[in-house]
């Protein structure tokens, strides 16, 4: 079971008997041989949305304040430990900003799905959305126009503001 530790940071705790039999397997399939689990300092658990620390591990103190340093440093910050580390973080710390940059994108998610389709209301808008999902082209350059698409209508809209509070 896991310990919050700071639901802010979303991290978490658990030591090596915690771990169900698939996370212990999945984590020693990409080792190297010989490895063991005692190794183990963090992981993500995408599942639960927590980054998870091993309190079983000697290093486990020095790994928390890593980890709570990393996720409430901003990107600039990042690119000082980065620099200061010749490029490179330690793969704890590689790990956890691996997170930070997760945790930034289910947000992002979190506020898209909040958002209505509002828009839909506007039929060209609706025709040109699903005239796009009707294209044969890979999922990530459809994401990619659908994108530009809504850039060039919040810009649009943008004007049209501008326009009316000129006149």
């Amino acid at each position: 079971m896991y310990e919050i530790i700071d639901e802010t940071l979303k991290i978490a705790s658990c030591g090596i008997n915690d771990l169900t039999f698939e996370q212990a397997s999945s984590f020693l399939s990409q080792w190297e041989d010989g490895a063991t689990l005692g190794s183990l300092t963090l992981f993500i658990n995408r599942e639960t949305g927590y980054l998870v620390l091993n309190r079983d591990n000697p290093q486990y103190d020095h790994n928390l304040k890593l980890a709570k340093t990393i996720l409430s440093a901003s990107d600039e910050q990042i690119e000082k430990y980065r620099g200061k580390m010749g490029g490179r973080l330690s793969e704890t710390a590689e790990v956890a900003n691996k997170f930070r940059e997760h945790k930034h994108i289910q947000d992002d998610l979190d506020m898209i799905e909040h958002q209505g389709v509002v828009l839909f209301g506007d039929r060209t808008i609706k025709n040109v959305l699903l005239s796009l999902e009707k294209k044969e082209i890979p999922t990530c350059i459809l994401m990619s126009q659908a994108y530009s698409y809504g850039v060039i209508n919040g810009k649009r809209m943008e004007r049209a503001r501008r326009k009316t509070v000129q006149a």
